[in-house]
């Protein structure tokens, strides 16, 4: 923006009140995973698939994956209030390490994304998260996460030495259905318990909540489910249940 030496002061200011209007009025939403987690048992569809079949939906083929948490010592610099989560899953001939952290906060704004210091290397696929969970009809936990992930074709694919990983020793087992952005698994937890989750991924927006809950969230509670609170991370990695 350019203001002529004779140009008047309020003139200038009309000129930046003008530049300041075209800019975007907010900042774009953060990256959002939308899910509602139940066991069948409890009610509901039984399978990913009697899921999809009652959101009139169709899926691809099944992708099948086996799931190991870890014990680890965690890096110095993790942020107060975050827990670290570490993770390996292998499907179809891949490996997947993924470190996060998760918290009940967004991640430090002095920390962006692409100068963080992902404990697994400097791998480009990293991301900031908010995981929303819905307990309920209208009712929801909001959890913020930082991850990264590293993949391979060595299946014997090994965290880090400096994290000193471990495996918990209470694996799992995930089948995941995909019908456009919607995800839904049905995990088999070491202790025998059946999970299934439908999850989509979106913007952490007033629009894109309601969408979820209008399009997924209101159709399986019709279905008798009983919504779950805890996270994936937390139930697949207790070995003590």
């Amino acid at each position: 923006m350019h203001c002529a030496l004779s140009s008047s002061l309020r003139a200038c200011l009309l000129v930046l009140a003008a530049a300041l209007a075209a800019l975007p009025a907010h900042a774009a939403a953060m990256d959002a995973e939308f899910a509602l987690r139940w066991d069948p048992k409890q009610g509901g569809p039984a399978t990913p698939h009697d899921a999809l079949r009652e959101l009139h939906l169709k899926a691809g083929k099944p992708r099948r994956f086996e799931v190991q948490y870890f014990e680890f010592t965690p890096p110095a610099d993790v942020p107060p209030g975050f827990e670290p989560i570490l993770r390996k899953r292998i499907s179809q001939g891949e490996a997947e390490l993924t470190f996060k952290l998760r918290g009940n906060k967004a991640p430090p704004a002095q920390l962006p994304l692409k100068r963080w210091a992902c404990p697994l290397g400097s791998t480009p696929d990293r991301k900031d998260e908010a995981d929303v969970t819905w307990i309920g009809s209208g009712r929801t936990l909001t959890a913020y996460s930082r991850s990264c992930s590293v993949e391979s074709r060595d299946l014997g694919l090994l965290p880090p030495h400096a994290l000193q990983a471990r495996p918990k020793g209470c694996g799992s087992t995930m089948t995941r259905l995909v019908s456009g952005k919607l995800k839904v698994e049905q995990w088999q937890l070491a202790d025998g318990t059946t999970l299934i989750e439908a999850s989509r991924p979106g913007q952490h927006s007033e629009a894109s909540m309601r969408a979820f809950e209008r399009e997924v969230l209101e159709p399986l509670l019709a279905l008798k489910v009983q919504p779950l609170e805890r996270s994936k991370s937390a139930i697949g990695g207790d070995c003590a249940r």
